[in-house]
């Protein structure tokens, strides 16, 4: 029976491990992509934004982000963003090329 217990322990904590850090890797992305959409609205609205981002999901096997954000301060939502993991760079709006070409009909 010891012989059973050890084992079965160590695949519960890899498997714990494992899932706890994802979590908290996709947490700070959100974060991330957060900061990013507030800093280019910034220019445009005076003063500090709060954005929550609503709906994402991946695209292009993983290299980015497509979804709705929406701002504390306004009732208004559905705007979007195309977010790459490579450039690191936020798109806004659904006109534009980028979110056009990554985002629609995925």
């Amino acid at each position: 029976m010891h012989n059973l217990i050890i084992p079965l322990v160590t695949y519960v904590i890899a498997f714990a491990t494992i899932l706890g850090y994802q979590a908290f890797t996709d947490s700070q992305l959100d974060d991330h992509i957060e900061q990013a959409i507030a800093a280019s609205l910034e220019e445009e609205h005076q003063g500090r934004l709060n954005v929550e981002l609503m709906a994402t999901h991946e695209v292009n096997k993983g290299y980015g982000i497509c979804g709705e954000y929406a701002l504390a301060s306004s009732a208004g939502s559905g705007r979007v963003f195309f977010y790459s993991k490579v450039s690191e760079q936020v798109t806004l709006g659904a006109d534009s090329q980028r979110y056009r070409a990554n985002c629609l009909g995925h």
